[in-house]
């Protein structure tokens, strides 16, 4: 025990205060009601755009406010709805928004309409400035080397490399 007292005084002794860098953020939650896996993009503009899962699993929405808390009241547009048969027919789960080299993506989960535990990851684009606007084109499946239930897949840049990861079973 003696040690980890130790480590913690050595480790806080060197803690410097950064009053000043940081910046007070608030907001009022919720942001949006009856919203599962919600998923807040900031663009450099200060623009805030609000998407995520909707009760009914059958759509994709965005919200678009100038700011994170003029999304509880800004209008959703509906961006892309499921298949009425086959793949991407059931279950639209965790939509993320991304701007990537210029393009919107959205990746998100989606079962089939006949089989619709058989969920898989899917992504749309579009090329407009503002996702609220242009056409959202379906690109696929991101394909993984097994094929199982795959969800949740998030994107980031480390090093200049960019990353895609996920949950699989």
């Amino acid at each position: 025990m003696k040690y980890f007292q130790i480590l913690f005084a050595i480790a806080t002794a060197f803690t410097i205060p950064l009053q000043g860098f940081s910046q007070t953020f608030e907001f009022d939650n919720p942001i949006a009601e009856q919203r599962a896996d919600p998923w807040v993009h900031k663009t450099d503009a200060g623009t805030y755009y609000l998407i995520a899962t909707v009760p009914e699993y059958d759509r994709i929405v965005i919200r678009k406010a100038n700011s994170i808390n003029g999304l509880k009241n800004a209008e959703e547009k509906v961006v892309w709805r499921k298949h009425e048969k086959g793949v991407m027919g059931h279950h639209i789960w965790a939509p993320e928004l991304h701007r990537i080299d210029g393009k919107w993506y959205i990746h998100f989960a989606a079962g089939e309409a006949e089989n619709i535990w058989n969920i898989r990851m899917w992504v749309l684009s579009n090329p407009a400035d503002d996702p609220m606007e242009g056409e959202w084109k379906e690109e696929g499946q991101i394909k993984t080397r097994r094929e199982s239930f795959s969800l949740d897949a998030t994107t980031f840049e480390h090093k200049g490399k960019r990353y895609l990861i996920w949950a699989q079973n």
